[in-house]
């Protein structure tokens, strides 16, 4: 199982992949969003593992985000909006806007950080 410091270092480099993109001019707007969504999941899995939990799966990590109580409904809506875009972009071919990617999904992205630094200050 990867260790709390192994998803930090695997969140960072998702970050660096979507940040490689000039969003203003890429075609790649749903790679972007995906990369935020995975590293929104893993910093969320680095949280678990401090607890010693790993989540093999999104279902099994949304029953986990509801279970503790330092996350539940308030961090499930920043969460599940990520999960949502990623999806939509994968499976349903959404397409997605420079302005929608830094007005509605990166600030996602900022917020699970902020919440999850207070418990894993690494991230």
């Amino acid at each position: 199982m990867p260790a709390r410091n192994d998803h930090i270092a695997k969140a960072r480099h998702n970050e660096q992949f979507f940040s490689s993109f000039d969003i203003d001019t890429t075609p790649f707007l749903d790679w972007v969003v995906n990369g935020v969504f995975y590293s929104a999941t893993h910093y969320l899995d680095s949280y678990f593992a401090n607890k010693g939990k790993h989540p093999s799966d999104h279902k099994t990590r949304n029953d986990l985000i509801w279970a503790e109580s330092n996350l539940g409904r308030s961090f499930f809506h920043l969460y599940r909006p990520l999960k949502d875009d990623s999806e939509e972009g994968c499976y349903n071919m959404r397409t997605f806007t420079p302005d929608e990617i830094r007005r509605d999904i990166m600030p996602l992205l900022d917020n699970i950080k902020t919440h999850l630094k207070r418990y894993v200050p690494e991230i």
